[in-house]
């Protein structure tokens, strides 16, 4: 059954895969085609915000099966297929075969999990790894042997080398293991501490680089406030939502109202799943609403300071998250029940993953069409300009060299001498110049690009709007 499970976990991973690439996406391609392993750890990651780990596999991996779109995604469709079979693994070492099923089947349909096992970012690595390392944790709890002690201590040091929110359950794992201390043998927890000592060693040599780009993320929140709430500050709607997407994925609609009730049947049928997966709480089960709950309610806290805080970076718990409704789920002795419950919890997850996979307004930015309007519409006297200081990378990927592009700005919230300076220069001897809109909001909050070209008399003549690219403002002279 589980074989079945995980090869309809793969096909549904394989449908829409040739979306385009958006931005990070863009950017981590461009980086691992373009440097070598050593300038990809030294070099570009003092500049990132995230561990080397995922850059360096996708660096091997484009080296032997190339860039294009669809390469690029197989890692993350693996490693999404891997979680699910690691979650089955989990739910067998805390339940019967039964609930582990369950738990699968919820998971490989799940419609945030299909998105990022479709994303070319380390998401699904971190998830794949933290899964892995919650295994070994619970196998310890359970026997006490050394390969499984060996399990954990590299997964665990793999984790922390693949994304930043999963160092989060480290934490977890301490409160967990000290509330339940006297049910767990003294030679366990003592065996923890030379444990975590290994893997705080193994994990050392990062700290330096760690360091480096804190401060720079501190230093673009004190430059940008806005880039700060656009990566993820603390709210109470960010926090809800983020409970919301675990449910029904990326699909949204404009309206709040309608959005809110369009989504409360699921949300009641979520609230009383996790209410009746109470009724089968042991110490060892209660371990995944800590896995699920803390590195969230940590996150959010630490996002006070550090702007971290986004629902996606904690998809590394979607495992605890279907682990709890297959708990509640088969907590029921009468089977007609059981049946319905599963019902509904698969008809929330494969509509969901339907209207992500269908509908291409709730993919990813369109950035390869966009790319290809404003080159096939360019000339020599044309330029193309960006909302930045440099060009954006889903432009250095698709770009086919047919059309000259810059950054229209010397740095965030440019001065109107700044922008004015860059411009008058930039557009000299142009008589059609298209504008990308992108990230506006944050770089040029008050449109001093759009003003300058309109004072040199460029009027805007036409506007392209592309998914989740937004608006391209087309200018003639």
């Amino acid at each position: 059954m589980i074989f079945i499970i995980l090869l309809i976990a793969l096909v549904l991973r394989f449908i829409s895969l040739n979306q385009s690439l958006w931005l990070d996406e863009a950017i981590s391609v461009n980086i691992a085609g373009a440097l070598d392993f050593k300038s990809i750890v030294l070099n570009f990651s003092s500049a990132d915000f995230h561990p080397p780990l995922y850059y360096v596999l996708l660096r091997g991996w484009i080296l032997l099966f190339g860039s294009s779109e669809i390469s690029v995604r197989i890692p993350s469709v693996f490693l999404g297929v891997a979680t699910v079979f690691i979650t089955y693994l989990i739910g067998r070492k805390l339940f019967e075969n039964k609930t582990a099923i369950i738990a699968a089947t919820l998971l490989a349909t799940a419609p945030l999990h299909i998105y990022y096992s479709q994303e070319a970012r380390m998401y699904m690595l971190a998830a794949a790894l933290t899964s892995l390392s919650v295994y070994f944790f619970i196998s310890i709890l359970k026997r006490d042997n050394l390969w499984i002690w060996l399990g954990f201590i590299a997964s665990t040091t793999l984790m922390l080398y693949s994304d930043y929110l999963p160092y989060l359950l480290i934490p977890v794992y301490f409160v967990y293991l000290f509330i339940s201390r006297k049910k767990i043998a003294k030679t366990v927890l003592r065996s923890f501490v030379p444990a975590f000592i290994l893997i705080l060693i193994s994990i050392t040599p990062w700290f330096i680089m760690l360091h480096k780009q804190l401060q720079l993320g501190l230093s673009v929140k004190t430059a940008s406030p806005a880039w700060a709430q656009v990566v993820g500050s603390p709210s109470l709607n960010n926090l809800l939502i983020t409970f919301v997407k675990f449910t029904i994925g990326r699909i949204s609609y404009d309206n709040n109202v309608i959005y809110a009730l369009l989504f409360a049947p699921a949300a009641l049928f979520v609230i009383f799943l996790f209410f009746l997966s109470l009724l089968r709480m042991s110490y060892q089960r209660f371990f995944l609403w800590f896995w699920l709950f803390g590195p969230v309610l940590i996150g959010f806290i630490i996002s006070y300071f550090i702007p971290v805080f986004a629902y996606f970076r904690f998809i590394f718990g979607l495992g605890a998250f279907y682990l709890i409704w297959a708990m509640a789920i088969n907590t029921i002795s009468w089977k007609p029940l059981v049946r319905i419950l599963l019902a509904c919890a698969l008809i929330i997850n494969l509509t969901s993953s339907a209207f992500y996979l269908a509908i291409p307004r709730f993919q990813r930015e369109n950035w390869r069409e966009a790319i290809s309007y404003v080159e096939k519409n360019s000339n020599q006297n044309s330029l193309i300009l960006f909302e930045s200081a440099y060009t954006l990378a889903p432009f250095d990927y698709y770009s086919r060299g047919n059309a000259q592009a810059l950054g229209a700005l010397k740095n965030f919230n440019p001065s109107q001498s700044e922008v004015k300076e860059k411009i008058d220069k930039v557009t000299l001897n142009k008589n059609r110049i298209f504008l990308f809109q992108y990230l506006s909001q944050i770089s040029d909050p008050q449109g001093l690009v759009f003003e300058q070209l309109t004072k040199l008399g460029f009027n805007n003549t036409k506007t392209n709007n592309f998914n989740g690219v937004g608006f391209i403002y087309e200018f003639t002279k």
